[in-house]
């Protein structure tokens, strides 16, 4: 239920604070915690009924953890984060106003892979990369789908591109989709896609200082993702010169904007998410979903020179709003209150 109780073992008596990811503590230390969707965390069914009388009692029970002295602050990752806090606090009055008061919006820090990117060779086929363990929830088939079709329709030659996935393609559920999930057709129809052209290399793992070096060698990143709560791969993608093509759900036009990346964009509900609420929304968010996905592919492979540009924008983003450094001194002057 996203609780910590920190243990009392002699052993931990030297612990001057706890700080937490996704968590409350129930302590009498100092504590403060991280979020990058709201805090208190608390697990519901999935067909629904957030807001139910189980749901409104545990909220009850844990936010006067939050409005407590000893918790010196409460962390958003994202503007975005902070708006669901803000939304999720809307009935709780004084205890409102004394969180809201000691919750900050920092973005996580984000070590640098490369300090400039070179001009790429322009005889070479433009290099896409994709990563996504749960590869369908985070846009993998809308991919594939998207090359696919200008390949197909003679748009885009397969010497002009290529794409390395990396992600587990068995792993089809995709929680943004909520009862209206694709069938097993969709999930064939892109593994025989993948095998079909040779423009795609899809590997369903790869150590993380082997996924950096390719970074570090492709020329775009792919995250056209249906849900995500912040987009870490974004931030490792930028700090190797790769710039990205993502959606605008949550925290991602935050930390991927115009002048470093591409967006693909599409209505949000007040959570900042996607709403699928029919078979029939599905299939047109995806649909143009692809289409924004071929516009900007095309206009990448006719336009390159936007590539470099963009790659040596997403270093400095990194090296002025995600330093290590400011980072750390954000935290100290936290933790020394």
């Amino acid at each position: 239920m996203f609780v910590f109780k920190p243990l009392c073992s002699p052993g931990h008596q030297d612990v001057d604070i706890f700080h937490l990811f996704n968590d409350v503590a129930i302590t009498d230390k100092k504590w403060l915690a991280t979020f990058e969707t709201d805090t208190p965390r608390i697990l519901f069914e999935k067909k629904g009924r957030k807001y139910g009388p189980d749901y409104i009692n545990h909220l009850k029970k844990l936010v006067p953890y939050l409005a407590a002295d000893n918790c010196l602050a409460l962390i958003a990752l994202s503007k975005a984060a902070l708006h669901m806090q803000q939304k999720l606090l809307l009935d709780n009055g004084d205890l409102s106003q004394a969180i809201l008061k000691k919750t900050v919006v920092m973005h996580p820090p984000q070590k640098l892979h490369t300090t400039h990117r070179l001009p790429r060779d322009a005889q070479s086929p433009v290099h896409f990369v994709f990563i996504g363990n749960e590869f369908f929830r985070k846009g993998g088939g809308e991919v594939v789908q998207a090359f696919c079709e200008l390949i197909e329709e003679s748009r885009l030659r397969s010497d002009q591109v290529k794409v390395t996935l990396i992600g587990d393609l068995k792993k089809t559920y995709n929680y943004a989709l909520n009862e209206f999930q694709d069938d097993e057709a969709f999930s064939e129809s892109t593994l025989a896609a993948i095998a079909k052209h040779d423009i795609f290399t899809h590997h369903s793992f790869m150590p993380n200082e082997s996924v950096l070096a390719l970074f570090q060698e492709a020329d775009i990143g792919l995250l056209p993702t249906w849900a995500e709560t912040y987009g870490f791969s974004v931030l490792e993608m930028q700090s190797c010169g790769c710039p990205v093509i993502t959606t605008n759900v949550r925290a991602l036009p935050e930390i991927n904007p115009d002048s470093v990346g591409w967006q693909v964009v599409n209505t949000l509900n007040d959570e900042r998410d996607y709403e699928i609420r029919s078979e029939e929304e599905k299939l047109s968010l995806r649909q143009r979903n692809i289409e924004q996905l071929k516009t900007i592919i095309m206009d990448v492979v006719a336009n390159p020179d936007q590539i470099l540009e963009k790659a040596n924008a997403a270093i400095q983003r990194i090296k002025t709003e995600h330093d290590l450094t400011s980072y750390r001194e954000k935290l100290r002057a936290i933790y020394n209150q």
